[in-house]
């Protein structure tokens, strides 16, 4: 199977005859073939976010009946319509860039042209400078980390402020569940990116190509079916400044 990439890999980049074109091709036709699961890994992170409240419920009715607490939460996961194909999504994305970062690896022994534009694409995108241990990212790993920021910030619940139309009680519960929501995933939403920054300058700069316009694409798609979540509050004051 994975000869079979790289040799769909080798095809395309023979036809486009620019590896980074060819990089760029496969993060969109990725994003877009699996768009459909995209959208009900959204989906669902959205009926999680209001299903929490349900299934903390369940935990202080049933939480010393183990059994019963798991047969609960099933049925309400099916009442809800949760799916197992919502994790597919991410899967995907991160195989395709194993893959692609195994094909990186045979191109550098083949005589492939691996540049684009100012980069290497099969050297780290990385500036070594003088009594510093570590590398700097360049702007290619810098683009990725700010990329995967603005994505994972947009996963966040969106203020409940915003929401005009609900009761006070309603509007409480919200605000409750958006607090609980946006201190367990603020970390990862600052981690991440940082953790491109370090590794971004250990892998081949074509990696970072791949991710960043793999998760520009996300970025369009979450905006397209869940609006800027989490960026709702930075979106409104830039546009009131204007």
């Amino acid at each position: 199977m994975f000869n079979f990439f790289v040799e769909a890999i080798t095809n395309l980049n023979n036809i486009v005859g620019n590896l980074g074109v060819t990089i760029i091709i496969i993060g969109i036709v990725s994003r877009v073939l699996f768009y459909p699961f995209t959208k009900i890994s959204i989906k669902q992170a959205q009926k999680m976010r209001d299903m929490k409240p349900k299934l903390d419920e369940l935990k202080k009715r049933h939480g010393k009946d183990k059994k019963k607490l798991a047969e609960k939460q099933a049925s309400l996961y099916k009442e809800s319509g949760v799916s197992a194909l919502g994790c597919f999504a991410p899967i995907v994305q991160l195989v395709v860039a194993i893959i692609l970062f195994q094909v990186l690896l045979r191109f550098l022994n083949t005589g492939v042209d691996t540049s684009f534009l100012i980069w290497d694409l099969a050297q780290p995108n990385a500036y070594k400078l003088e009594n510093l241990p570590f590398s700097v990212p360049g702007i290619l790993v810098v683009v990725t980390a700010i990329a995967t920021f603005i994505q994972a910030k947009m996963t966040m619940p969106e203020p409940v402020h915003d929401y005009k139309s609900d009761s006070l009680k309603e509007k409480k519960e919200k605000q409750d569940l958006s607090d609980a929501l946006s201190a367990s995933q603020g970390q990862m939403v600052y981690l991440f990116p940082f953790l491109i920054l370090f590794t971004g300058t250990l892998f081949p700069a074509g990696l970072a190509l791949y991710w960043t316009i793999s998760t520009i694409i996300g970025i369009i798609q979450q905006y397209y079916i869940a609006g800027w979540g989490g960026l709702t509050p930075l979106i409104n004051r830039i546009w009131k400044k204007q």
